[in-house]
């Protein structure tokens, strides 16, 4: 018995050891560490002015033309200045639309004549013009067009109408973003 006993106490020490041992090992440490990573911003500023000279000597923002005539040119200069830190690439499309005297507004191709700069604003052949290098920060690009007209051999249906050109802006970051801007990336969808 007493080798039985001796046994006994040697498999419960033996338990107790795998036990302990066990618990051990469900003892853990663990740190948390909580790490920012902010990603940078695209910010541009569209605007439109013209070569008429305030009392300020800054340029006249574009008003809207009242009684427009076909083939007449108006002077209207739009840019685009980055007001963000990064530098971007930066694109422009322009759009046409006619309201007509019915009030039904249809969208018009080749309606209006614009003097494009294309030393500076490359067309992409996908309704874009794309600026011909990254737009540092705080800087504003050269002129998209400068005079913009109604051509002038408008059909019957647009006696009366009223005509719009929008101008659609967009910028994607340019660092880690392509050697060029027609290798760019990310650019909003329609």
């Amino acid at each position: 018995m007493n080798k039985r006993k001796i046994t006994l106490i040697s498999i419960a020490a033996a338990l107790a050891a795998l036990l302990v041992g066990g618990s051990f090992a469900f003892y853990v440490t663990s740190e948390r560490t909580h790490n920012v990573i902010t990603s940078g911003g695209v910010e541009i500023q569209l605007f439109e002015d013209t070569d008429q000279v305030g009392n300020d000597g800054r340029p006249l923002p574009f008003q809207d033309i009242a009684n427009a005539m076909p083939g007449q040119s108006y002077s209207k200069i739009p840019r685009v200045q980055n007001v963000d830190d990064g530098a971007a690439w930066v694109r422009i499309r322009p759009t046409s639309e006619a309201k007509l005297i019915d009030n039904s507004i249809i969208a018009v191709e080749n309606i209006f004549t614009m003097n494009i700069n294309s030393r500076y604003w490359l067309d992409g052949g996908d309704g874009y013009y794309y600026y011909y290098r990254a737009l540092q920060k705080s800087e504003t690009t050269e002129p998209f067009f400068t005079t913009v007209s109604l051509k002038d051999n408008l059909e019957n249906i647009y006696k009366g109408a009223t005509f719009g050109l929008k101008l659609k802006a967009q910028a994607v970051q340019q660092k880690n973003n392509g050697a060029d801007v027609y290798s760019a990336q990310g650019w909003p969808e329609e």
